[in-house]
């Protein structure tokens, strides 16, 4: 399988559709196209695909725009398909009269029954043309009747090599392949056509997607060589789909997250550009805290024509990795002392750790908890112990510690649980001793206090 390394020069694009919130999957295409290009210094274009005017929504195409800033990805254009309406006339009204686009009054009925009988015959449902062959009279007939037409694109007969740069060479014969509908009775251009127009006009040289666009590159050739007359080239490269981590089919709906809600939950983006950039690769994923990093790390040959796995707790697993390995100030604006924070490092599972942390330290604060019998015990014995000491250091807090533990018998979860309680509310936390060093003796003092 032949690989391209690198390229002199490229331009990619990102086009989603604004009808709904960007999940992984299609944050793992903008990602990996971002990467591709930063890797060739090539240019990166945003393409808003708006047709569907129905379901479309400004909210998602905000929402969209927030996300792709908040991982990191740039752009160098923009533009909405919406705003280009009359230059898909134009290369329609061109396309007619090269002969290339005819006319079609099928209902949805009779293109139904034509391929059911096609399969009954044992044939493949490929469309038969037969809009080609109406009528003067026949087309009038059916524009009295009200039947508005819609228009297919006569694709050449041939077959369309590429070779892909994931998958390796591809063939298709067109003559297996219906002419596709470009434009339906209603005016609403389909993606198929309107994406070459676009993608022509704007000297993409790279399209890199999912695998389940494979069929439409066939199609998609044949029309870059009909408008540019054969003088246009485009490389593909189609990423193989993700799958759950049972192996079954990825699902948008329930298998993913959007990006709005991992940000919510304090994910560290630069977790997701791991894991997504190579996903489906040989590459190892590395918790890379600076996408420079992963850049010069990304490398589109390494993918597989395999369908990998995508586990949700993965992302959350590279981000604990990232944060606990932040060096304070890039956390220092969530509010807590480089000595509070070098104490609390290894508890910050999310960025909504902080400011829980940062209430916890904070002079005043008073814990959620009341004690059993034997907790209140504990707590009493600890304060008169750590009340006596001179220098509140390591050595003094924890002679204390082995005092009340070997005064009143108790084992160590019995011993730790309450003061742990009692300082910070939680049940697990950072080494109880450097917590305590952390509040200082008086505010340790006051917290245990309050149940002594």
């Amino acid at each position: 399988m032949l690989h391209v390394l690198f390229f002199m020069s490229c331009k990619v694009r990102f086009a989603p559709s604004p009808t709904g919130f960007m999940h992984v999957g299609n944050a793992r295409i903008a990602i990996i196209n971002h990467l591709f290009c930063q890797k060739n210094n090539g240019n990166f274009l945003f393409r808003i695909d708006d047709t569907d005017a129905l379901r479309s929504k400004k909210e998602y195409e905000n929402a969209i725009k927030s996300d792709m800033s908040w991982l990191g990805i740039g752009y160098d254009e923009t533009f909405r398909q919406s705003e280009r309406l009359d230059r898909y006339h134009e290369v329609m009204e061109k396309l007619i009269s090269d002969g290339l686009l005819y006319k079609c009054f099928e209902t949805p009925e009779e293109l139904e029954y034509k391929r059911k009988l096609a399969i009954s015959k044992g044939q493949p449902p490929v469309y038969d043309r037969a809009a080609l062959s109406l009528t003067d009279a026949e087309i009038k007939g059916y524009e009295r009747e009200g039947r508005i037409p819609y228009w297919r694109f006569r694709l050449p007969n041939k077959t369309v090599s590429w070779n892909d740069l994931i998958l390796g060479e591809i063939s298709y014969n067109l003559n297996s392949v219906s002419d596709p509908v470009i434009i339906k009775a209603d005016g609403t251009f389909l993606y198929t056509y309107s994406s070459v127009v676009d993608d022509f006009d704007s000297g993409i040289t790279h399209i890199i997607r999912g695998q389940d666009h494979v069929t439409n590159t066939a199609v998609q050739i044949a029309m870059f060589d009909a408008i540019s007359k054969g003088t246009y080239q485009v490389s593909f490269a189609h990423l193989s789909l993700l799958v759950n981590k049972d192996g079954s089919q990825f699902s948008k709906r329930l298998g993913s997250m959007n990006l709005g809600d991992l940000r919510e939950q304090g994910v560290d983006p630069m977790a997701i550009l791991d894991l997504l950039a190579t996903l489906g690769s040989s590459l190892d994923t590395i918790p890379f805290t600076k996408i420079d990093d992963l850049i010069e790390y990304f490398d589109i040959s390494k993918f597989s024509t395999n369908s990998p796995k995508f586990d949700i707790d993965d992302i959350f697993k590279i981000s604990r990795k990232i944060l606990h390995s932040k060096p304070f100030p890039e956390v220092a604006h969530f509010g807590i002392s480089e000595e509070a924070y070098a104490v609390i490092k290894n508890n910050i599972d999310s960025y909504n750790d902080f400011p829980i942390w940062r209430e916890i330290l904070q002079r005043g604060f008073r814990a959620q908890f009341i004690p059993t019998t034997e907790e209140t015990k504990v707590l009493q014995l600890f304060f008169q112990k750590i009340s006596a000491v001179n220098n509140f250091s390591k050595e003094d807090i924890e002679q204390a510690l082995n005092s009340v533990k070997t005064k009143l018998n108790v084992s160590n979860q019995q011993l730790y649980h309450p003061i742990r309680k009692m300082l910070t509310s939680k049940e697990k936390g950072p080494n109880i001793i450097d917590l305590m060093m952390a509040l200082g003796k008086n505010e340790t003092l006051q917290r245990i206090g309050r149940h002594s």
